[in-house]
């Protein structure tokens, strides 16, 4: 397997692309866009309240605060 970046700005791009996906061994995986609140979803991201709050918590339980 072979991985190739493209950017697909410019219409000679736009046509290999057009083309590659005529072929029955590629596959064209175009880039899915998303969201900041999509992407912070997907990594299971917290706040900074959240965080700091977590932190505090272990940094007691660690020196018996």
């Amino acid at each position: 397997m072979t991985t190739i970046f493209i950017n697909d700005n410019g219409f000679q791009a736009q046509s290999f692309l057009e083309y590659v996906r005529t072929l029955p061994f590629a596959e064209v995986m175009d880039e899915k866009k998303m969201s900041f609140e999509e992407a912070a979803e997907e990594c299971n991201a917290i706040t900074v309240d959240e965080f700091f709050d977590e932190l505090d918590e272990r940094i007691k339980k660690r020196f018996n605060a």
